[in-house]
């Protein structure tokens, strides 16, 4: 099979890779480097402060974020449809690969190259479902839990998120505490994870990105329930970590507490655990039975029981996590996602589309 121009499509928010917070922008970053070095010429429309070894086609200096004066993201947006309407073609792209959202719409009915959309995040509202099935747009989702809101959509394919696993090196020797990590917000489940390791008594890290003011509902959720909880106690705060930092918390983790509070469409803080050794105890919600292996890897918790959290099995769980063996944590990333094989399933994708 030929080579193949691949144009990647990141959202403005963030650098690819990231210095800490990004899950999405690590997988972009992850695929353009594994694309690359499979021998296709990959493109990257993001941020100028991105630091990738593909060509990078800069939309504007330095990522959103870092930029706090900048209040309304909407025009540089619609500045890169525009720059990719007018290079795409340039360029020669066999195909786009959108990680957007519904802003890369607007490139349909102005090029000729069949553009594919990774679902980085739940169907929000009606109104997405229905221009994603008039314009019979070529979706892939990144679990199958992610498709129940709209399954009749135009799925090519299911493609579960990869990680570097040599950056999270096994450890098969824990540290007496317990693991949460993730934005400190509502749906990620900080107050019950909380909640949960008073009840058990046990030693709590938490690591992670506060919501910034403008995430106005989640930042009040922080400053109202969240705050004044931590490092009081055994709960500790370790702040937004970077990826070095990070990996050396999981690895020496008993295990990862994970009790959600929405249907996430993956999780890459499980995955990134799991690959330390470190199992998983989360609620069964979106993509939780897919990427953890119930009794494998961790444990798989209904949310519910007669009509209250479920903590009690939660809890349960926490003292028979010795049943876990670390080793098949990490066996399970290396078979099911690591990054190569994201890359792999994307490259099918890519011919599949162009062959017809």
């Amino acid at each position: 099979m030929r080579k193949l121009r691949i144009g990647q499509i990141s959202p403005l928010n963030l650098p690819v890779p990231p210095k800490k917070y990004g899950g999405t922008e690590r997988v972009i970053f992850w695929l353009c480097e594994d694309l690359k070095k499979m021998g296709h010429e990959v493109f990257l429309f993001g941020t100028g402060d991105s630091k990738v070894s593909c060509k990078l086609i800069p939309i504007i200096e330095k990522a959103l974020w870092v930029n706090k004066k900048i209040k309304d993201h909407a025009p540089y947006y619609a500045l890169e449809m525009i720059t990719i309407s007018k290079m795409a073609e340039k360029l020669k792209l066999d195909i786009l690969h959108d990680h957007l959202g519904p802003w890369s719409l607007t490139l349909y009915g102005q090029l000729k190259i069949p553009i594919i959309h990774t679902l980085h995040v739940p169907f929000k509202g009606k109104d997405r479902i229905w221009v994603y099935k008039k314009l019979n747009a070529k979706l892939v989702s990144i679990s199958f839990a992610q498709r129940k809101p709209a399954p009749n959509l135009n799925y090519v394919a299911n493609v579960y998120n990869g990680i570097d696993i040599s950056s999270f090196p096994f450890n098969k020797k824990p540290k007496n505490y317990f693991i949460w990590v993730g934005e400190l917000s509502q749906r990620k489940g900080i107050l019950e994870v909380i909640q949960i390791a008073k009840k058990a008594k046990i030693t709590l890290y938490i690591g992670g990105r506060i919501p910034p003011p403008q995430q106005r509902e989640d930042h009040q959720f922080f400053k109202k329930f969240i705050e004044k909880k931590l490092n009081k106690g055994k709960i500790r705060y370790l702040g937004e970590l970077s990826g070095k930092k990070l990996s050396f918390y999981y690895r020496n983790a008993i295990a990862f507490l994970y009790p959600l509070q929405w249907e996430e469409p993956f999780g890459l803080t499980m995955v990134e655990s799991m690959a330390s050794g470190t199992p998983v105890i989360a609620f069964a919600r979106g993509s939780v039975p897919e990427v953890v292996k119930d009794r494998g890897t961790g444990f798989v918790i209904k949310p519910y029981k007669k009509r209250k959290q479920n903590f009690d099995d939660f809890i349960s769980a926490i003292e028979n996590i010795s049943a876990i063996k670390r080793e098949n944590c990490r066996e399970w990333v290396e078979k099911n996602f690591t990054k190569e094989k994201m890359a792999k399933e994307y490259e099918r994708v890519y011919y599949r589309i162009l062959n017809g």
